[in-house]
């Protein structure tokens, strides 16, 4: 699925359901999401442990607590004197539950990967409304499938191969863009996902 937005000015229209902007940049990145499980399960945990935790370089976490913080998800909850340095340690506030979305960061396995496609399709009721869909290069399909073993495996393998094609296109795109020193001509999103449907009788 790839929506368009075009550089020029788009008549102003109602969002699809309100999206909160603030919790589509919360979850608008994993490592974000991330973070939020772990301080979700934990009363309190700093950038430290939080990088010890994720496997994640400091600095980086450090970015995105702050961030976190910034948007209202977060808090400073206690500073504590270590090694001759003040640590910070932060606790979750129950923004997200408020917003409808706390389910997208519950803790299992791929509490990031729901949390991402709950941004994608809010981002996609944004776009919709600004029309960001209206350009001739934006492009969705939505195909139900029904596979056996292989086909699943054939499937993940296509997915994979998509994501690695757009990663290069869009790091040949900078490269060329950095050494013409242009803006973008062309900002968009694209969009890939598999779930996993229920069995519901009577529908295909």
């Amino acid at each position: 699925m790839l929506g368009a937005r075009g550089t020029e000015g788009v008549a102003a229209q109602p969002d699809a359901d309100h999206v909160d902007e603030r919790v589509v940049k919360a979850l608008g990145h994993p490592t974000r999401v991330r973070i939020l499980g772990v301080l979700g399960d934990r009363e309190l945990a700093s950038p430290v442990e939080l990088s010890n935790e994720l496997g994640v370089p400091l600095g980086t976490v450090g970015y995105h607590v702050r961030r976190l913080e910034s948007l209202g998800f977060i808090e400073l909850a206690r500073r504590t004197q270590r090694r001759g340095a003040v640590e910070h340690h932060y606790r979750a506030r129950q923004v997200l539950d408020e917003h409808g979305a706390g389910a997208a960061v519950a803790a299992h396995p791929a509490a990031g990967r729901g949390a991402e496609a709950l941004v994608a399709v809010r981002a996609g009721q944004k776009a919709l409304a600004r029309g960001g869909f209206d350009a001739v290069a934006a492009h969705a399909d939505w195909r139900v499938l029904a596979l056996d073993a292989r086909g699943r495996e054939q499937l993940a393998r296509a997915l994979t191969d998509w994501d690695e094609a757009v990663v290069r296109i869009a790091r040949a795109s900078k490269t060329r863009l950095a050494r013409a020193a242009e803006q973008p001509a062309h900002r968009c999103a694209a969009v890939v996902m598999r779930f996993e449907l229920p069995d519901v009788p009577g529908e295909d």
